[in-house]
């Protein structure tokens, strides 16, 4: 048999290449496949040293490295995949880097806010957009502390024009949600029924709510509803900054002489 016949995918020129570049240098060490006698392919390390004797020979010390050859490409394989995943990391990091700016300067712009009764409606709707953008809620109230414990409706978005006069204005007797935000003063969430707010669905559809109390002093002067149909929870990250953005925002509507 000749090399060439236990070689795989190796030509005969190239094999007689190989053998011309021993003999010049007298010795090669290198990595190549052969084909066993059953036709399996193994890697093998190969190291040849040309002797000039009985007309030149060639010794070859031949050594199987299959295994070792797999280990290395499923270690190589694993640090792709490792690489990967730090990739998509690192991306993600940039991301929420992204998404914190963003939120601080959202905060920031609220504290910007002229004073003026001429900007009252256009700072309403400013504040009640920036809620439902952080929250991505398809629906939006922002209510107003009237007499007697009643709310008025200051901003809507997400329902028909006609649909508000349904809801202009609420109390603790016609949205049983408006109890428990009177008593605690604090964000609250959960099931709309279960917090007998039915009543602020109206026909769009929602099961689960965040409500954003905006206070002035130790009162609460209003809040902001937000409604949502396809999702029964908020990120923690989320909920933590809309609290942080009530109290920046109930400070902008304070300045702005909104809440009373």
């Amino acid at each position: 048999m000749k090399i060439s016949d236990l070689e795989s995918g190796k030509k005969t020129k190239s094999t007689a290449k190989h053998l011309l570049e021993i003999k010049n240098i007298g010795e090669s060490r290198f990595f190549t496949q052969q084909r066993k006698k059953d036709g399996h392919i193994i890697d093998i390390e190969a190291s040849a040293n040309f002797a000039k004797y009985l007309g030149g020979l060639v010794f070859v010390f031949i050594r199987d490295i299959t295994d070792s050859k797999v280990a290395e490409d499923e270690l190589t394989k694993n640090r792709a995949a490792s690489k990967k995943i730090l990739e998509t990391q690192l991306a993600d990091s940039y991301k929420h880097l992204g998404l914190i700016n963003r939120k601080i300067s959202l905060l920031l712009e609220l504290g910007k806010f002229p004073k003026s009764k001429k900007y009252r409606q256009d700072v309403i709707d400013h504040i009640l957009n920036l809620a439902m953008n952080i929250s991505k809620a398809p629906t939006g109230y922002l209510y107003g502390s009237q007499k007697k414990g009643k709310f008025g409706l200051l901003s809507y978005k997400g329902i028909e024009e006609e649909q508000k006069e349904k809801i202009k204005v609420i109390t603790s007797q016609t949205v049983g949600l408006l109890t428990h935000l009177i008593k605690e003063k604090k964000l609250i969430s959960g099931d709309i029924k279960r917090y007998e707010a039915e009543l602020l669905v109206l026909d769009n559809k929602l099961e689960y709510f965040v409500t954003l109390p905006l206070s002035k002093g130790t009162a609460l002067g209003g809040f902001i509803f937000l409604g949502f149909n396809k999702k029964t929870s908020v990120d923690t990250q989320d909920m933590e900054f809309l609290d942080v953005f009530a109290m920046h925002a109930s400070n902008a509507l304070v300045k702005a002489g909104i809440l009373k």
